[in-house]
C-alpha cells in the first residue's frame, strides 16, 4: 500500500511530499503503517504518539482529508469510511499527484500551527481551556464531592474527551477565526455547567457565550462527526446558546 506524507523540516507549512510503500499485514492501522516507515525507510519522519490505543488523543492527523486518531484507523476500513464533512480549504484541498483509493494521503491536522512534518503546535488548542478556566477549585481538607448516577449520565459523554483536537480541526469557523475558543473547550464548559457538583455552574455558562465563544459557532456539526469518543461538542454548543 502507497502512503503519500506531508512534509516538512522546519514548519510553518508543507514544504513536499513524500511517497512510500507499506507492507501491510491484517489489523495494521495507521500508526502501525507509520512506525514501518520510520522505522525501516526514513527514520526522519515525525509524528505524535503515546498509548497506541484511542486513549491519549496524541496522534490526531489528517487521513485522507478526513480528521482522525492514526491508531484507532485501520487501513481496511479507509475507503469505506464517509464522514460527508462540511468542506473547507484544508478538507478539499489535494496534492499534486495524490490518486485516492490508490494512495493513503496522510497531513498534518489542520487550523492548528505546523512544526514538522505530522507534528502541530496545540498551544492555541490547549489556550482556550485556560480563557474559560475549565476545572472547578477545590479548598483544603474539603470532603469528596459526591454525584448520584442520574447526574453523573448528564455530563458522561463530555467527560469521555480526550483532547485529541479532531473536533478544532475539522471546525471551518476554527480554519477562518482564529480566536474562535473551539468545539472541544465549549463542550467542557457545558460540562461543568451541567456537573451537579460544580459551586458556581453559572460562571461556564457566561464564559461560553463570549463574542469568541458559542457565539461564533455555525452548528455545522463536523465536530461531531469526527470525535473518536462521542462526544458530540457540536450539541453542548448548540445547549449553551439555547440556555
Amino acid at each position: 500500500m502507497l502512503f503519500r506524507i506531508a512534509r516538512s523540516k522546519t514548519g510553518g507549512k508543507i514544504s513536499h511530499y513524500d511517497l512510500y510503500k507499506v507492507e501491510v499485514r491484517e489489523g495494521m492501522t495507521v500508526l502501525d503503517a507509520l512506525f514501518q516507515i520510520q522505522d525501516r525507510m526514513d527514520p526522519s519522519l515525525s509524528f505524535r504518539y503515546s498509548c497506541r490505543g484511542a486513549v491519549c488523543g496524541s496522534c490526531a492527523m489528517l487521513i485522507d482529508k478526513i480528521p482522525r486518531l492514526a491508531c484507532r484507523t485501520q487501513l481496511i476500513s479507509l475507503k469505506k469510511d464517509e464522514r460527508n464533512l462540511q468542506p473547507f480549504p484544508a478538507l478539499v484541498e489535494a496534492p499534486q499527484g495524490w490518486t485516492p483509493g490508490n494512495e493513503v494521503l496522510i497531513e498534518p491536522l489542520p487550523n492548528l500551527p505546523l512544526l514538522k512534518d505530522l507534528v502541530v503546535d496545540m498551544q492555541r488548542f490547549y489556550a482556550a481551556l485556560n480563557e474559560l478556566r475549565l476545572w472547578s477549585d477545590t479548598e483544603e481538607g474539603e470532603t469528596p464531592r459526591t454525584q448520584k448516577p442520574a447526574d453523573r449520565k448528564k455530563i458522561e459523554r463530555y467527560v469521555n474527551c480526550i483532547m485529541c483536537a479532531l473536533c478544532f480541526g475539522s471546525c471551518p469557523v476554527n480554519s477562518e477565526e482564529e480566536e474562535y475558543l473551539g468545539p472541544a473547550a465549549l463542550a467542557k464548559a457545558w460540562r461543568f455547567y451541567s456537573d451537579s457538583r460544580t459551586p458556581e455552574p453559572k460562571r461556564y455558562l457566561e464564559d461560553a457565550k463570549r463574542d469568541d465563544g458559542a457565539l461564533l459557532c455555525e452548528l455545522i456539526m463536523n465536530c461531531v462527526k469526527v470525535c473518536p469518543k462521542g462526544v458530540a461538542p457540536g450539541g453542548a454548543i448548540r445547549k449553551i446558546k439555547n440556555e
